[in-house]
């Protein structure tokens, strides 16, 4: 299995048919997303051949997909030219966008989480807001499909590479081209920005690595022929190093950046059909995935494993040869990169013991999160947090659904309109998350961004554990409260629509049942109009579906005053609207009549879904009333 210093971690078939792309998490490098021509996207955990989760409803074989940085949306192009865009805490689609004329070829996300950028066989690139869900802005420009797209770390700036062999620059605050790169002979398969530096490296089928100087947008050097095409570029600022990574089908190597044409290290590979690439710091690891028809093949290569050599060239032996100390000082390792155990890849021979030792009893458990440990690697059991998904509940929605407020409450709801003396946004917030609430003697399940996206924890953690958590908890508490931010300063506004808007995307179930427990405890849905009613029936229809209780019982109760509320308008504005022919409608009367009827076919999902024959027996003497006024709401 070692092929001189890199070796296969693990094969496996993981679609129906062929693999078209493959893309490994930024955040904790152990997740490994994979679409096919099958339509299916594959959720894997490295080190393990079984999948986490399988996305379906794409309309056409998926051709590329890609993480935001947190792990929970995964963006989907197909193609067909659309764009799906998934929510992985809950498992369901959040969205599907129009997309591109043609076939969708290549994704990435913007440094900053909110915004994706998009390329494709119509020569058009896009960037996508996700709280908008629509695209903002399009850059016509290249005379073939774009393969490659790449952020600036700043996020002012993306390159995007094409089949027309050209490199291109572009401004994204003054909306337009900076640059166009035209040497390279052949098509553009990679694009890499320095992490720290303002070089950009290309890689390209003309078998070629060529760097780019952004502040005199000169070209700094070329590397010599290889003998394949070069399918990836990585920039490897560890330690006094200051290369470039560029991997063929047949070679890893490494070129320092003031030298381009030299080769001081090569290892020989086996990486056909590469996908991506992850570094993992510090112990200087190259993860790679690789596709050959239904496989999935996942390598390691030990950059570590490097003997002096001279700068002239390829070193010969099984390793790799480490270049002599450079002068531009220690670089810091990326502050988002993974982390893999010293001792996770130094066996290459062993590597099939390796994953049998570290997914047997005695293999220590941890879970998801930056640092990655190998035992992450080889997928740690499945476990159950409940008091972790207590804690949070208690700090977002409050351990009763009749007092709960919105996450970050300081920031108290009015009537819109109103100004809203000393908001105090968080500090609330930071208070409550520090006291635990108590399991409900009801034994309802109790909701809340889990901790392990993936999968449940072990009912017994200790303090270790769930610090391990924090970050990630961190994060989610950080996203929440933002998102809330938005919809206290639409309410204030007025502007009802908007605030369904972006309760729906990212949609996130817990930050919708704290806005209605908040709502109805205040006594502010006297506040709201038809246009919010059409707006969160949907999301509510969506909330009683929930495998959390609280969040059914808190969708029920907030639907039921919606009933109570617009049901006697909604009604008359049917039936007399109903009499007149559509084309004597005003468009004012027209789209208040859609409304109507949208909100109608709400109702009706809402009490097939509920009040079936196989409903629970709780919710439907719990919710009599509702149940009533439903069926006398929908008698024809």
């Amino acid at each position: 299995m070692s092929i001189k210093g890199a070796w296969k971690l693990q094969d496996f078939i993981a679609h129906s048919g062929r693999v078209l792309c493959a893309r490994f998490g930024e955040k904790s490098g152990q997740v490994l997303a994979s679409g096919g021509d099958d339509r299916r996207v594959n959720i894997w955990r490295v080190g393990k051949a079984n999948a986490m989760m399988s996305l379906t409803g794409h309309t056409s074989s998926v051709e590329c997909l890609v993480f935001d940085k947190q792990e929970e949306i995964l963006v989907v192009g197909c193609a067909g030219g659309s764009i799906q865009v998934w929510n992985l805490e809950y498992r369901r689609m959040s969205g599907s966008l129009p997309g591109h004329k043609t076939g969708c070829s290549t994704v990435e996300f913007h440094p900053y989480g909110e915004f994706f950028a998009s390329g494709s066989q119509d020569t058009n690139l896009k960037i996508w807001d996700l709280r908008r869900k629509s695209c903002i802005q399009t850059y016509p420009g290249h005379s073939a499909a774009i393969h490659a797209i790449r952020f600036s770390p700043h996020g002012r700036w993306v390159a995007t590479g094409g089949l027309d062999n050209r490199v291109k620059v572009w401004d994204l605050t003054a909306g337009k081209q900076m640059k166009d790169f035209d040497l390279h002979k052949g098509p553009i398969t990679s694009l890499a920005f320095h992490p720290k530096e303002f070089l950009l490296a290309s890689g390209s089928l003309d078998r070629t690595v060529k760097l780019w100087n952004l502040e005199t947008f000169l070209n700094m050097g070329s590397s010599q022929l290889s003998t394949s095409s070069v399918q990836a570029v990585k920039f490897y600022t560890e330690e006094k190093e200051n290369t470039i990574l560029s991997v063929s089908h047949d070679m890893l190597r490494l070129h320092p950046c003031d030298a381009l044409s030299t080769q001081t290290d090569a290892i020989d590979v086996d990486w056909a059909g590469l996908q991506d690439l992850r570094l993992c710091y510090p112990e200087q690891k190259l993860l790679a995935v690789n596709t050959a028809g239904s496989q999935l093949g996942i390598w390691v290569a030990d950059l570590q494993r490097r003997e002096l050599s001279g700068r002239g060239g390829p070193t010969s032996g099984t390793g790799l040869s480490r270049p002599p100390a450079r002068s531009q000082g220690t670089r810091a390792a990326p502050p988002n990169a993974g982390r893999l155990s010293p001792y996770a890849f130094d066996n290459p021979d062993g590597a099939d013991e390796t994953l049998q030792r570290l997914q047997g009893p005695d293999c220590p458990q941890s879970v998801e999160q930056t640092p990655v440990t190998l035992e992450q690697v080889s997928a740690p059991r499945q476990v159950d947090v409940t008091a972790a998904e207590q804690s949070e509940r208690h700090s977002l929605a409050g351990t009763d659904s009749s007092n709960s407020e919105l996450p970050g409450s300081g920031s108290d709801f009015t009537r819109p309109g109103r100004p809203v003396l000393a908001p105090g946004l968080g500090s609330a917030q930071s208070k409550d998350a520090a006291t635990p609430s108590s399991p409900s003697s009801s034994g309802c399940r109790y909701p809340g961004a889990s901790v392990f996206p993936y999968g449940n924890a072990e009912k017994t953690l200790d303090i270790a554990s769930l610090s391990a958590q924090h970050p990630q908890m961190v994060g989610v508490l950080q996203r929440r409260l933002e998102q809330t931010r938005r919809i206290h300063e639409f309410w204030l506004k007025g502007n009802l629509v908007f605030v369904g808007s972006v309760l729906q995307m990212p949609q996130d179930q817990a930050v919708l049942c704290d806005f209605c427990r908040s709502v109805k405890r205040k006594g502010l849905n006297i506040a709201l109009n038809l246009d919010a009613c059409s707006a969160l029936l949907p999301l509510l229809r969506e909330l009683m579906s929930s495998k959390y209780d609280d969040f059914v019982m808190s969708a029920l109760e907030f639907s039921e005053i919606l009933l109570e509320q617009f049901g006697k308008l909604i009604s008359e504005t049917r039936e007399r609207c109903s009499k007149i022919p559509e084309r004597h409608m005003d468009m004012a009367q027209e789209e208040r009549y859609k409304k109507c009827n949208a909100c109608y076919d709400a109702f009706r999902d809402m009490h097939v879904m509920l009040f079936s024959e196989g409903s629970c027996s709780v919710v439907a003497s719990r919710f009599g009333s509702f149940r009533t006024g439903l069926q006398v709401f929908l008698k024809p």
